[in-house]
């Protein structure tokens, strides 16, 4: 296996030494001085040839200038990989509001990774380890490729879906790991070095577990010294809601039931592009085995990233999820339901819903509210945002008399797939959001009630009146109040969740360990609660604690 591979930008990038562009800046500080680096150069382009950064030696992986490039690159292809026009179909943004994102790739010493909204960063960590040999290595976060593909994951969910740093809602969490597991996944598919080697090994299957599917193998390994397990967590399981060896309050443990039953969905999407194409080229299911991956997940891409536009803000369940990959993929694949009916099949053997009916979405259609609206001026204004939705409460879900917040207004050319071949079509996503109260549980110093939030994504064609509703989809937020229950006692006996006051440093800057409660008027809302994702599990000695 090639130990390196290299990535091209073929769009309009700014880049400078570090690396550094107008959204991604390596901060590389050093252990002892914690001065800052010097950043990898950057050769621009000369003589017909493409700029490059300069790595010394493209062998020497602890090297400061190999790192830099390394986990740059990483986090560079992982977002491009979001923003092309069969998924996203848009510039990525960040949640917190500026325009670079942060890679530390020598954070300190401690055997975990994460991603930070409050310090605009992705904190990569390194840790002693013992060999084999009973040798003592150092094992670098920022050198593996799953783990930093996986906290690119977090940081771009964060942007898409802001609601869920503060879910209290168990799934929501859990939704956040089982997306950046999934990135880590769609990433591994996307290297020809990996793709050739692990199907030569299996002769041309994913059905078994593999590379593909076990995540951050060395980090594993070198928190399980005994080799108990190589990995952190086995994409390839068939772990079930209501399991009882499933944690419903650990986000990492109930990731595994989603992120399980997307991959059955992607395995059965391999097998179909083999036979296909097998019988189109007349050659076996082995020979064309590395091109129907490449295309099963080109087609799993597009069915579960872009579902991302169309998730309602607030609490998601895993159900919610299933409902905007099911709205997504009408729109993307309209002539080919087989993904679809795979996604309901697994997600109802799973317990995620009871039934077919529970993932229904209705599909695209004319409404009369939409015939004469400007989306243009929808996007622009926030005034005109407003008035619409307060004047169509009943087609948006917005319970009467309740204040609600219009979320920023997207325009987006997503790709379709048609019989006659790809289309581009534009569409105007329209997001509110809104708080609801519901009872605590009694813990220590809980208020009586507390808010939770939910909210309703329309979406809506772009083309010249009539406008069609392409999908929209709302919040279910009484399906989880038990989970929360659970979730929130849970971080109270661990000392995690305190109320805000006592959150902070001496500074006035929140403390990164725990989650804070702000309490006004009886009332308490919840902030922070995707911090405690970090990379190791939370009942890792090695992870130090969320």
């Amino acid at each position: 296996m090639r130990p390196v591979e290299h990535f091209t930008v073929d769009r309009d990038e700014v880049f400078l030494d570090g690396p550094v562009t107008s959204r991604l800046a390596v901060i590389d500080l050093h252990p002892r001085t914690n001065r800052l680096r010097r950043g990898a150069r950057f050769r621009p382009p000369a003589g017909g040839q493409p700029g490059t950064y300069a790595v010394a030696n493209e062998l020497a992986f602890e090297s400061h200038d190999f790192m830099q490039v390394s986990v740059f690159a990483t986090v560079l292809s992982t977002m491009e990989m979001f923003e092309e026009a069969d998924t996203l179909g848009r510039e990525l943004e960040w949640a917190f509001g500026a325009p670079q994102l942060l890679i530390v790739p020598r954070a300190g010493e401690w055997a975990n990774a994460f991603y930070e909204r409050e310090s605009h960063s992705l904190q990569f960590f390194h840790f002693a380890s013992r060999s084999d040999a009973n040798e003592l290595t150092t094992v670098y976060t920022s050198l593996s490729h799953d783990i930093v593909a996986h906290e690119t994951g977090h940081a771009i969910l964060d942007g898409i879906a802001r609601d869920l740093y503060n879910a209290i809602t168990p799934q929501s969490l859990a939704l956040h790991e089982a997306i950046a597991d999934l990135t880590a996944l769609v990433m591994s598919f996307r290297s020809p070095t990996v793709r050739e080697t692990v199907l030569r090994q299996t002769e041309g299957s994913i059905k078994d577990s593999t590379a593909f599917t076990r995540l951050a193998e060395e980090f594993g390994a070198a928190l399980d010294p005994e080799r108990r397990q190589f990995f952190l967590r086995n994409l390839l399981n068939d772990r079930k809601l209501g399991d009882r060896d499933v944690d419903q309050t650990d986000p990492h443990d109930l990731s595994e039931v989603l992120s399980g039953a997307l991959y059955s969905v992607m395995v059965k999407l391999h097998e179909q592009q083999k036979r296909r194409l097998a019988e189109v080229e007349g050659a076996t299911e082995f020979e064309v085995s590395g091109k129907a991956l490449f295309l099963a997940a080109e087609q799993f891409q597009r069915m579960v990233f872009r579902a991302l536009d169309y998730l309602p803000p607030g609490e998601i369940s895993f159900a919610d999820f299933g409902r905007a990959i099911i709205a997504s993929d009408q729109a993307a694949h309209p002539d080919s339901g087989d993904g679809r009916a795979w996604i309901r099949e697994e997600f109802i053997r799973r317990g995620i819903a009871p039934d077919a009916d529970a993932l229904d979405v209705p599909a695209p259609r004319d409404e009369p509210a939409l015939a004469q609206l400007d989306l243009q001026t929808l996007i622009e204004s926030d005034w005109a945002a407003y008035d619409f939705a307060n004047r169509h409460r009943d087609l948006l879900g917005i319970p009467p008399e309740i204040p609600f917040d219009v979320r920023p207004r997207l325009k987006t050319k997503k790709r379709e797939f048609h019989r006659g071949g790809p289309e581009d079509v534009v569409e105007c996503l329209l997001k509110v959001a809104w708080r609801e109260s519901e009872r605590n549980p009694g813990g220590r110093w809980f208020t009586d009630e507390r808010q939770i939030t939910g909210g309703t994504t329309l979406a809506i064609e772009w083309d010249e009146p009539p406008r069609r509703v392409r999908m929209c989809l709302t919040t279910r937020l009484s399906d989880q109040r038990a989970e929360r229950d659970r979730l929130l006692l849970r971080l109270d006996d661990e000392g995690v969740l305190v109320p805000a006051r006592h959150g902070t440093a001496y500074d006035g800057r929140p403390l990164r360990s725990v989650v804070r409660a702000e309490l006004a008027g009886g009332s308490m809302r919840v902030r922070g609660t995707a911090r405690t994702l970090h990379v190791a599990p939370r009942d890792s000695a090695a992870a130090g604690g969320a």
